[in-house]
Formats: structure tokens, sequence, C-alpha cells
């Protein structure tokens, strides 16, 4: 913190709002202002909250009239000043208000209140309304600046109608908690052969050298538990406290968010040559003290998890922080429980799924320096640590990454920002994965990034047989295609009998995909988007899995009025029904959306299979990641076509990891694993190169097919989404924009025949939430240039769309081509 008070402040507006903009600082205000604090300020006839960016100690802006902040809304800090280069990167490089960037990035500490506007208030008086909408406006008129206690979607209508204003309150203080714990352990320069040497030869304690030998071993013991191993516990502590020999010590520790493990923490065990080798050369690139990028290629069960504890252990005596970042919520848990057990409680949990109180809570945590490794999913990249020098992207190949554009927050891939914040920290980033990104891998391949091998599985373990099925044969005895084939059927019969487990996975929630008009053909589809309903047979519904919309199943035929309406397709419900009905006595659990919608549900899935009271485990592509469970002997993959069909151009890729990850899964215990992959398309290169384990040959051919399409990581792609609730006014706005794009290349003869633009076209989901859907793709090898043309774009069109009621996303490096 400067010793010299700012006089001026640059800040960004937490709202989408393009740009920073400059405030005076009240003497008054001016000891207690800082670089991360949030303030409030007068924007456009209102008070918003702002977060500064920059402190301006000198006159250098006194000649412009500045307006003044009126408030301070934080008694510190809430991020550090070295992170502001980051979240202006990301506003710039993925074209979005740096206000919004920064509010996505931080903990909710705030709440929600509302007040009657002029109009609202003649209502009121006029009693020209509903009897709930009276209540809710009384109540708002008697209670100011109170904290709601409704639903927000409860009063969007009113605040539509002009009735009220709803803002947020920022919280100035939020309570932490924290426990004690109280630990014995030797003094300081007493030896075990020193405390025996003081054990009167008179004791009849026959214990006494067991307990002083426990302690002097572990070095530090919970109180609690040598108290509760030895039935003298108490007596045996308060004697050699007594006689200077062990000492009592107290630590405060911050209440984890996190889980238990799923399975017992595994111990240290000695690195295989493979392991020793990524390991030196990690440490190697970190102690440079210099930005370098590695990918950590390791095949499933190689023990790269063992790897990042021990780079995260040489980060911290360094005198430096760590990021592990993981796709998933449940796999971030899991690698809290191996973590935690082996480094204590300096570490942190941080994702979306904490509280608002715990996330802010963990944040401070960071930002007062009382962190030393951050576990988390995508949002644990903003980390406020003060000098992280070590950032570890697990499984960097999972879309998971990926950030769509959501409550005002930004679009970004969370893998590709994690090597830009690792740059600006003059950090080392760990890309680790068993099948990794076509780009990373192309990366390494140019030398841009290290590429670290490890090829063998820990202990020397075989990766698992594959077996593929060719399900075009496969019928019932009515001739009806069958979910499981009698070839899985069978597997799973003797994998139950050898008392092992099974995991099967099939990337499609719900019991039927659809419920078609066998008399005209017509699907019964969501009304607000362009995709058919899902049977749910717990529910009982019809469910679009996109908006929430649903129905019950008595429905007619939207064309021809039919009621005999059938029911095609299966999913995961449909799948763990048939499991149950072929292996009545097998315990079967399934892992999806839908059934672990309650908060903690996915963890407890996972602890059962883990203690094994779980026989099969049936799930979409949670299933897939990195979790290590021995008794898995068998994998089956239900169906490996669903997703090489998708109209994107990593289709191929996407399948070929989703197969080559759940296969994984198999054999990682003492016994060999199986899998067994069902496939309308057993000679697809995917299926093949899955079936062998070959990355290499799946890369080759893959490679060669974007090249010639020139797709990356051949050139960089944004897509431009225009999305409004009118047909005819979204489509002018469609053809006015591609005009627009038109004229901006005109005007650059020679730089802009480096540009492609595809479309203006309607996006394969042409409707979805209610909204008309249209999209064009760009293309350019200058990434610079492609960005100047979106920021030219953006500002030359945004009238015409606003008044069109059109809305722009500009996706820059697209993942989602829906």
């Amino acid at each position: 913190m400067t010793s010299q008070k700012p006089k001026h402040l640059r800040v960004a507006i937490s709202a989408p709002v393009k740009g920073t903009f400059f405030y005076a600082v009240p003497k008054g205000l001016a000891p207690t202002v800082w670089v991360g604090c949030r303030v409030l300020v007068p924007f456009n006839n209102r008070k918003v909250t702002a977060y500064v960016l920059e402190e301006i100690p000198g006159p250098d802006l006194s000649d412009q009239n500045l307006k003044e902040i009126v408030d301070i809304l934080d008694a510190e800090p809430l991020f550090l000043r070295q992170t502001v280069p980051f979240f202006e990167w990301i506003a710039d490089y993925y074209i979005h208000p740096i206000g919004m960037v920064i509010r996505s990035a931080l903990p909710e500490a705030y709440f929600r209140t509302a007040h009657l506007t002029k109009k609202g208030l003649a209502v009121l008086d006029s009693r020209l309304f509903a009897s709930e909408e009276s209540e809710l406006l009384s109540w708002i008129k008697d209670h100011p600046d109170k904290r709601l206690p409704w639903p927000l979607k409860k009063l969007y209508p009113l605040q539509k109608k002009g009735w009220l204003s709803i803002e947020s309150r920022a919280k100035k203080e939020v309570i932490t908690d924290s426990y004690e714990l109280k630990f014995i352990r030797p003094k300081k320069d007493v030896d075990l052969e020193t405390a025996l040497a003081k054990r009167a030869k008179s004791s009849k304690v026959k214990n006494e050298v067991e307990f002083l030998s426990e302690i002097f071993e572990t070095g530090t013991v919970l109180l609690s538990e040598m108290k509760a191993k030895f039935n003298n516990g108490p007596y045996l502590v308060n004697k050699w406290v007594t006689k200077g020999v062990l000492e009592h010590q107290t630590v405060s520790v911050h209440k984890s968010p996190g889980i238990a493990n799923i399975l017992p923490p595994p111990s240290p065990h000695t690195l295989n040559s493979h392991q020793v080798k990524a390991l030196d050369l990690i440490k190697t690139y970190m102690d440079k003290g210099t930005f370098s990028c590695c990918l950590l290629y390791g095949v499933t069960g190689s023990g790269k998890t063992e790897v990042y504890y021990q780079a995260v252990v040489h980060a911290i005596k360094s005198g430096r922080q760590a990021i592990l970042m993981a796709p998933e919520i449940s796999l971030a848990g899991y690698l809290e429980g191996v973590f935690r057990s082996r480094l204590g409680d300096r570490i942190a949990v941080y994702h979306s799924g904490l509280s608002n109180k715990e996330r802010y809570r963990q944040w401070m945590r960071m930002v007062k320096g009382e962190v030393d490794l951050v576990i988390g999913a995508r949002s644990a990249l903003f980390a406020p640590l003060p000098a992280p020098g070590l950032i570890i992207v697990d499984e960097e190949h999972d879309s998971a990454y990926v950030q769509e554009e959501r409550r005002g927050g930004p679009h970004y891939q969370a893998r590709d920002a994690a090597v830009v914040r690792a740059k600006m920290e003059k950090a080392l980033v760990v890309l680790g994965s068993g099948t990794p990104s076509v780009q990373s891998f192309q990366n390494s391949i140019t030398g841009k990034y290290h590429l670290i091998l490890m090829p063998d599985r820990v202990e020397r373990r075989p990766l698992p047989d594959v077996e593929i099925v060719d399900m075009k044969g496969v019928r019932n005895a009515w001739g009806k295609m069958e979910m499981i084939s009698p070839r899985l059927r069978k597997a799973l019969n003797e994998n139950l009998t050898a008392g092992n487990q099974a995991i099967l996975f099939l990337n499609r929630r719900g019991f039927h995909r659809l419920y078609l008009c066998p008399r005209c053909g017509q699907a019964i589809s969501c009304p607000n988007c362009d995709v058919a309903l899902t049977f749910h047979l717990n529910e009982d519904r019809l469910i679009c899995h996109y908006c929430g919309f649903n129905s019950e199943t008595k429905v007619r035929c939207p064309s021809c009025s039919s009621t005999k309406l059938k029911a095609y397709g299966f999913g995961t419900e449909k799948l763990e029904h048939e499991l149950n009905a072929l292996f009545p006595h097998a315990r079967i659990s399934r892992m999806d959306a839908d059934s672990t919608r309650r908060k903690g549900e996915a963890f407890q899935i996972l602890k059962r299979f883990g203690r094994h009271e779980t026989d099969i485990l049936v799930g979409t592509q949670m299933v897939t990641k990195g979790y290590d469970f021995p008794l898995v002997t068998l994998v089956g993959v239900i169906s490996a076509d669903l997703s090489l069909g998708f109209p994107d151009f990593r289709a191929g890729e996407r399948t070929f990891q989703l197969l080559s990850q759940v296969a994984g899964r198999a054999g990682r215990g003492n016994q060999r694993g199986n899998v067994i992959i069902q496939t309308f398309n057993p000679d697809h290169y995917v299926v093949r190169a899955a079936m062998a384990h070959d990355f290499q040959s799946f890369f080759d051919r893959e490679r060669e097919l974007r090249k010639a399409l020139d797709y990356p990581p051949f050139s960089n792609l944004a897509c431009l989404r225009l999305q409004g609730n009118n047909k005819k006014k979204t489509e002018e706005a469609v053809y006015q924009l591609s005009s627009d794009l038109k004229s901006i290349l005109n005007r650059w003869p020679r730089r802009g025949k480096e540009i492609r633009v595809l479309g203006p076209i309607e996006a394969p989901m042409a409707r979805l939430k209610g909204k008309q859907r249209w999209q064009f793709l760009i293309k350019s090898r200058s990434v610079a240039l492609m960005r100047h043309l979106l920021v030219d774009l953006e500002r030359s069109s945004l009238k015409m769309l606003r008044a069109n009621g059109v809305h722009l996303i500009s996706d820059v490096d697209p993942y989602d081509m829906l």
C-alpha cells in the first residue's frame, strides 16, 4: 500500500459498461481507500458500486472537475494490486466490461434490497392490482434498505412494470468462523532418549514407552487422539508435560468447506522413474523464477496427482503459493481430501458449489496470506494469492474449463487464461492430461510448451483391454435393438460374481430420448427451444434440458392431434432401470445432472462407490473424471457414437477424450481392467484410436483434418451470436450486421483479406429459451486483427442492435458451436 494517499482513483463500474472512469477522493476518505476496495460512486444519476483499479496521488486530473466517490464499502481490499492487469487482459481479450469481469471473479458479499419508484408509490396508493403484489409493495415501502425475503424472480415482473428498483448493497464485514485444535508435541531440544532417561525405574506404566515413541515419531499429535488411544492418556499427557518433555500447542483452524475423502488418502509412495523425471523437470522450470508452460502428458493411472503434490510442496518451500484447478467441483473435493491430509490447514477450496458466505471467507483468507494452496474449479483461476509460483490445470482438455457467458460474467477459457496469468506472475503453469487437447499438444510440438511424458501406469500396471461391440446386429428376441449387448451383460455378471465394481458411461440423461407421433412422425418439442422433450420416469414428466420447461406425458401431437404417442431412445435413467431388472441383487447408483441436484449429492454417490457400497455406477461424463477406484475392473460405454455426430469440428476430439478417460477408470488396482465399447461405427478412426490407447494416431489424423480446413490450432476463431425475441427484427438486425461487417473489411483493403467471415446462418439450435438465434463464424491467423474487427463492429452496430432488441455475444475461441 502506498504511503502517499491518493487524490484520484481509476475505477471499473460494476455494470455492463465498457472502459474505466476517474473519480476524486474527499479528504476524509483518502486514508482508507486502496486498490482492490469497492467504492460507491455517482454514475448516470444513480449511485453504483465500483472497483478501485489504480490510485493517482498527484494533481494530474485536478482540472477535469471529477465527481467524488460517495463511500468506501470495504475496510480492506478484496483483490490485490498485481491482479489488476489480469482482470484487464480478460476484459480486453474476451471483449467484456471489466467491471463485470471483476464482479464475476469476486465472491458475492452483498445482499439485495429494493425501493419503490414514484410510479410504484402511486400504484400502491391506488390499490389497482392483485393482493400478492400489494403485499410485496407494502413490505418494500415499510422496510427500506432491508434484505429482500423473496427470490428475485418474484420481484422482476414488478421491476419490469417500473414499480420498484432492485439494488445490491455491500456488506461491510462478514464474520469468519474458525475453531481451535489442541495438539501435544515434544519440546524443542528434547529427544526420545532424553525422555526415557527421565522415566523413573520404578514406573509400572506398561504403555509409557509406546506413548512417548508415537509422539516423538509423529512430531505433533492431536490431543484428543492420544487420549482416546491410550486408556491412561490424560494421565500420561499431564505427567510428561509436567516433566518438561512435552508441551501443548493450540492451533486456530478455519472450517473447511470441503468434504471428506471419497477414499482413504493415498499414502506417499516411492516415485517411479517417469514420475521422478517429470518432477525434476517441473522443479527446474519453477526454480528459474520466470514463466514456463509444461504439458504433462501422462496416461490414465500414471500417478500425475503425486507429481502435483510434490510440485506444490516445492513451490511452498520456495516461499510461493500454488493453484490447483480441476474441471468438476466433485473432483476438486476429491483432490482437497488428498492434499489436506498431507498439507494441513493452509489450503483453501474455492468453487461455485460453496455458499456465498463460505466463498467470501475462503477468498479473504487468500487475500490475507493465510493460504499456500487453492484447490477449485475454473473460478480458482482468480485466487488473490500474493506470490503464486505454480498453477496446475488438471485434465486440461476438459470442456468444463470453458465458462459460458451468464449472469453478466464473461465467456472465457480458464486453461488458456491460466497460462496468461502464470506469464504475468512469472510462474510455472502445468497442464496435465491423459488425453491432451489438440491445441496443447500442437503447442508442445512447436516448442511453445515443454512436453513432459509419463507413459506408464504406477507400479507398471497394464492399461485395460478394450473390446469393441458392433451394435448394428444386436437385437433381442423381439427383434428390437438392445441397450446392453449380450457381451456386456455377460461381462457385468462375471464382474459382480468376482466381487468387483463396474462403471457404465452414457452421455445422455433421462429415460426416453423423445416422444414421437407414429402417425405423422412429429416429435414433442419444447415450446421455447428447437429441441425434443426428454421423458423422465422418476418425475413422470417431459422435460427440456436447456430451459427447464416441463409438461405431463399425456399430450396430443401438435401436428395431427393424435394421442397415441410412442417413446424412443434411452438415457441414464432407463439404463439404471434396465440394470436393476437384469441384476436385481446388485447395488446400482446413477450419477448425472438429475441425480446430483442437491448440494453434496455427487460426493455422497462417489463416497458410497469408494466404500464399495455400490456395485455398478451409471453416469454421464461426470464419471469419466480422474477418480481412482481400485476395485473397478470393468467399464462399459453404452453408445460411443452420441457425440460423433455433433455439428462441431471438435466432435472427434471430444469423443476420443471421453472414451479414453472413462476407459482409464478400469484396472487401477491390482487386477487388470476390461473396457467394452458399444458402437455403430466400429471402424471410425476415433473409436479405433481409443481402443488401441493410441493418442498419437488420433492426433495425427485430427491435425491433418484441421490443417486442411484451417481450424484451430491453425487459425483463431470467433463466433458472433445474435439473439432476440422477435423473429423478423432479429433477421433484420442480422443482415444489417452482415452489411456492417463488409463495410469494415472494405476499409481494410490489405489486412481485411486476412479475415474470413462465414455466415450469417441460423444457429444449429435456432431457438433457445424463446430467443431466435443466428451466428457468424470468423477465422483469422491474427488474433489481434480479429479482436480489432469485433471491437469496431460492436461500436458501430450497438445502437442498431439495441433498437431491434437484439443481443450480440462476441465469443472469442468458441467451444460450443450450437
